[in-house]
């Protein structure tokens, strides 16, 4: 390890001789120990913690303060809001450059946190009340089931590209998967097998094929401690996973591949290890996070299902014609302010305009077609790696009223009596009332019990 490695909060590692660093606070460690230690938090999560940290020490400088005086963070935190950022855009940036404080021994005050959160709430109050929908979270565009087929139908299946490609879609969708998840699977962690159910409608036992996914990094296990088994069944229609799965299987085994990362990059036809290094030379030859993103993005914008920016959007969307306006505009400090307040507002708009397709949209898209499908919230979690009263999977739910079941309908519209199929949140109703001894009913079907 060479040159001085910064870390967030301004700590600092200086190299000394012998292969050792100097820590922040004067002792000395191996330089593989702080490789490992840094090594430790992933590629992502450490960049999101030091641009938080970069832009806030930016602010200080600016203003001739030191960042590690109290009150500092919240007078940042103010800063934020007066900037018309979210209210949880601000909570995140100053937990995060509080943790990155602490690390370096400067303690943010309660006293001082207990204005920050005030902060935030007065913040998401005016957004509450803001007309231009300015406070409206911005997700990832649902990726339906339909969107999903509609995106493997522009794919060419008879090449490589177009193999890998839609296994990529179809497995991201399956497993509800953020961008990284499936760009971390190996071959050994997908296994094809075979399992056995009653067929509802002829109560006899009949054979599915199905993938079992042993997923051993995630965001919610990203040091490997624990491993989640994802069980997807095969299905019916173009979007089968386990069709997907055994047409790339038969692509690598081709190539004679048979160990290391499951998706693979390809050029020309042909796999390849082309390109700069990963880290984890492990991994080489495999695809990144931002691959699947890509892919994704590539194969909404080929089904129609976005549209590329004009001429005037992608100055909107531009930083470098924001930072030639400032360039060529005579503005004091608050007309600056003012003009990238205004820029970061019309991009903000422009993109809650416009649908976004993105690793998230496929893992939104999945778990609002369980719901759909009726499965409980207890099911939904486990399935697709949620703590149990995840708040970010009440943002996917659809808790709105259905139509059909809306108490405000006039009397004709209403259903005579309760459909218990339909009733949410229970998965699967069974009942026997009505119907003879030995019997259940399944979505209105008789079923013989086994």
């Amino acid at each position: 390890m060479t040159g001085t490695t910064v870390l967030s909060g301004g700590g600092t590692y200086v190299p000394l001789p012998g292969g050792r660093v100097l820590t922040p606070d004067g002792y000395a460690v191996d330089a593989e120990t702080l490789r490992r230690a840094l090594a430790s938090t992933p590629a992502n999560t450490w960049r999101s913690r030091e641009s938080r940290m970069v832009a806030y020490v930016a602010w200080c400088r600016e203003r001739g303060r030191l960042h590690t005086d109290a009150g500092t963070l919240a007078d940042y935190g103010a800063a934020l809001a007066g900037r018309r950022h979210p209210a949880e855009t601000i909570a995140v940036y100053t937990s995060t450059v509080a943790e990155r404080l602490a690390a370096v021994g400067t303690t943010v005050p309660e006293s001082e946190r207990a204005l920050i959160r005030a902060i935030v709430s007065q913040r998401a109050q005016e957004e509450a009340r803001d007309d231009g929908g300015q406070g409206d979270v911005l997700q990832a565009t649902e990726c339906t089931r339909e969107d999903l087929a509609a995106m493997l139908a522009t794919l060419d299946r008879t090449t490589v590209e177009g193999i890998r490609d839609a296994w990529v879609l179809s497995l991201d969708w399956y497993m509800a998967g953020r961008a990284s998840e499936p760009a971390s699977l190996n071959l050994r962690d997908v296994t094809d097998e075979t399992i056995r159910l009653v067929d509802p409608e002829t109560g006899e036992l009949v054979e599915l094929a199905a993938l079992v996914i042993t997923l051993r990094l995630s965001k919610t296990n990203p040091y490997g401690k624990t491993t989640d088994t994802i069980r997807i069944a095969e299905q019916d229609d173009s979007t089968c996973p386990v069709a997907a799965y055994r047409a790339w299987v038969a692509v690598l085994a081709k190539h004679g591949v048979t160990s290391g990362p499951l998706l693979r990059r390809v050029k020309n036809g042909r796999l390849t290890t082309a390109g700069r290094p990963p880290k984890d030379p492990t991994r080489a030859g495999g695809i990144g996070d931002r691959t699947v993103r890509n892919i994704i993005a590539s194969a909404a914008r080929a089904a129609g299902l976005t549209r590329p920016l004009g001429p005037e959007e992608r100055a909107v969307m531009s930083t470098a014609a924001e930072r030639a306006e400032l360039a060529a505009l005579v503005l004091t400090d608050a007309g600056r302010e003012a003009l990238t307040v205004r820029r970061r507002l019309a991009r903000r708009a422009l993109r809650r305009s416009l649908p976004r397709y993105s690793g998230h949209s496929m893992r939104r898209g999945k778990v609002r077609e369980d719901q759909r499908g009726g499965a409980p919230r207890h099911v939904i979690e486990r399935q697709n790696r949620y703590v149990p009263g995840s708040n970010a999977l009440a943002r996917y739910l659809d808790d709105i009223v259905a139509w059909d079941e809306n108490p405000t309908l006039p009397a004709r519209f209403r259903r005579a009596t309760p459909d218990p199929v339909r009733s949410r949140p229970t998965a699967r109703t069974w009942m026997r009332e009505g119907f003879p001894d030995g019997l259940l009913v399944d979505a209105g079907r008789p079923v013989p019990l086994s």
